[in-house]
């Protein structure tokens, strides 16, 4: 049974991690594509009102893939817990690492460096 629970486990990992990805490449192609519309209308001299309800579906699409985002990160972490009630703690499932903090502060690594010079 905890075999099962295991491969089950990893068959879910192996299948979140590019799920994420994808919906990170998705977004930034949208924002290239947003890009790319906006800078070709300028480059063009075209009038500004051109292109204007593409570039507000675009917006929505990206709002969009922001909201899905955020839906698979709070779905990776509610797979993290279930995996834990599963009593799959000592496993681990996914990427390497721990999943980062959700909360905590920024540290700029240039100052790091300076410090530690």
């Amino acid at each position: 049974m905890l075999n099962q629970r295991l491969q089950a486990a990893h068959r879910i990992a192996n299948a979140l991690i590019p799920a994420e990805a994808d919906i990170d490449a998705a977004l930034a192609s949208t924002s290239r594509l947003a890009a790319a519309v906006a800078e070709g209308r300028r480059e063009t001299r075209l009038p500004i009102a051109m292109c204007q309800e593409s570039l507000v579906a675009l917006a929505k699409a990206s709002q969009a893939l922001v909201e899905a985002r955020a839906a698979i990160g709070a779905a990776h972490a509610s797979l993290a817990e279930d995996r834990v009630n599963a009593g799959l703690k000592a496993y681990g499932m996914g990427d390497l690492g721990d999943c980062p903090p959700t909360t905590g502060e920024l540290k700029l690594v240039d100052d790091e460096i300076r410090t530690a010079a």
